[in-house]
């Protein structure tokens, strides 16, 4: 049984047959949002790294394990911004290695609203491993599974995205990570083989200050791949002095409830170290099987250590 869920994992996680989200997905979003969109990159005021790991239903053998790194600075005293980052995903035994270059222009519209226009390259490699003891099929000599071997191919895109900022107290942001479908499957026998799909998010937020210590800052984001159902995660966060952030966030899918309350907190050490925990607690049928997911973040700032501590969440900051 092991075995075949093993497959199964990959298979809902690589195949756009069955026209699922393919991407990964995180609950610290609104920390890892050059990931989604090339647009962020240079808006924030100064250079920083931003280091990710996610743990995808704890327990279950072949779940989902995602790692990403990234760098984004300004450019050109904050009128442009340039940002690279490289990740990792597997699910059972299917794995992928991505790399993508941004560059963003910001547009000053007013004193205090700025729009950034955002394009990026990305080239990932996809990888499966037949040869895995693990794998069980159930079809003979299927050429979309070429069985008993190794295959993997190399994939090239495009992207593009628009970041709005308020101060420090609103955004909005639409992207679209790749615009153009791309083949993942290795069956070139017949017309149709499996793909992946672009994926278009739309998330906004804001920074509700509700004394000089608090601030209230809800979020929400939200999900389009063509012939799935529309995709929404919603958060709601409290900030204390500016350091200490803890929130829940509700993923919807899933069955009827959702598919998932998350747990998020988020701690800024000092100028320039900040990290976060998150824990995901499954509401969907799955949660009989694993024991919920863990998310780690960690973000390093290059910025003087005399300076004023920067908003550290999501905001460009005048």
């Amino acid at each position: 049984m092991k075995k075949q869920i093993s497959i199964l994992i990959a298979l809902l996680a690589t195949s756009c047959v069955l026209f699922a989200q393919q991407e990964p997905q995180f609950s610290h979003y609104f920390f890892n949002q050059q990931y989604y969109n090339p647009a962020y990159v240079g808006s924030r005021d100064a250079g920083s790294f931003t280091a990710l790991h996610r743990s995808q239903w704890l327990g279950f053998e072949g779940a989902p394990v995602t790692q990403v790194v990234s760098f984004q600075t300004p450019i050109f005293k904050s009128k442009a911004g340039v940002g690279a980052s490289a990740s990792r995903h597997q699910a059972g035994f299917g794995y992928s290695y991505l790399v993508s270059a941004a560059y963003s222009y910001n547009i000053r519209l007013t004193q205090y609203w700025s729009l950034r226009l955002g394009l990026q390259g990305t080239l990932e490699f996809v990888g499966y491993n037949f040869n895995d003891p693990d794998v069980v099929t159930v079809t003979n000599n299927d050429p979309a599974l070429n069985e008993e071997s190794y295959a993997s191919r190399y994939i090239a895109n495009a992207g593009a995205g628009m970041y709005l900022t308020y101060k420090d107290l609103f955004y909005l942001g639409a992207s679209s990570p790749q615009v153009y479908p791309n083949q993942i499957g290795f069956d070139d026998q017949t017309r149709k083989t499996a793909q992946a799909y672009p994926h278009r998010y739309l998330n906004m937020g804001a920074a509700l200050p509700v004394s000089d210590q608090w601030e209230l800052m809800p979020n929400v984001m939200f999900k389009y791949v063509e012939g799935a159902p529309l995709d929404a995660e919603l958060s709601f966060s409290m900030r204390y002095l500016e350091r200490l952030l803890a929130g829940i966030n509700y993923r919807v899918g899933g069955n009827k409830s959702g598919e998932s309350i998350d747990l998020l907190f988020y701690f800024q050490f000092n100028q320039k170290i900040g990290a976060g925990l998150a824990y995901d607690i499954t509401l969907s049928d799955i949660r009989s099987y694993e024991s919920g997911s863990l998310e780690f973040v960690l973000r390093y700032d290059l910025r003087d250590e005399r300076a004023d501590l920067e908003n550290p969440r999501f905001f460009k900051k005048d």
